[in-house]
């Protein structure tokens, strides 16, 4: 059976041996604080000098790119649920429901005065 790398260990959480299967605790999933790591660019070889400052630099563009999106959702007014006005209209109809249940439960004399007849 072929041995798994840490990588794999803590992606499947599971290592299996031909004597031994037993259970690791997968991580928790990173926050959004994390340490940054310091980077001496002068010791990376090219491809990985350029995967650096890509990497960099996507991670800027992304927050540049979500933060204007925010923005222009809150400037258009978008930010509200899709069918907020189907629920307005629904809770208006259980109110006016609501209203006419209490109106019949009236006594009848107070009916009388609003212009029924009693037969």
């Amino acid at each position: 059976m072929p041995r798994l790398s840490v990588r794999e260990i803590k992606t499947y959480g599971t290592v299996c041996d031909e004597s031994v299967s037993k259970e690791i605790p997968l991580q928790e999933e990173e926050s959004d604080e994390e340490e940054e790591q310091v980077v001496d660019t002068s010791k990376l070889s090219w491809p990985q000098y350029v995967l650096h400052y890509t990497c960099l630099g996507g991670k800027g563009a992304l927050a540049v790119v979500d933060g204007a999106g925010e923005w222009l959702a809150d400037f258009f007014g978008i930010t509200g649920p899709r069918f907020w006005h189907v629920v307005q209209e629904y809770e208006r109809q259980k109110e006016e429901e609501e209203k006419e249940r209490r109106f019949f439960e009236r006594e009848p004399a107070q009916q009388l005065e609003c212009g029924q007849e009693n037969t």
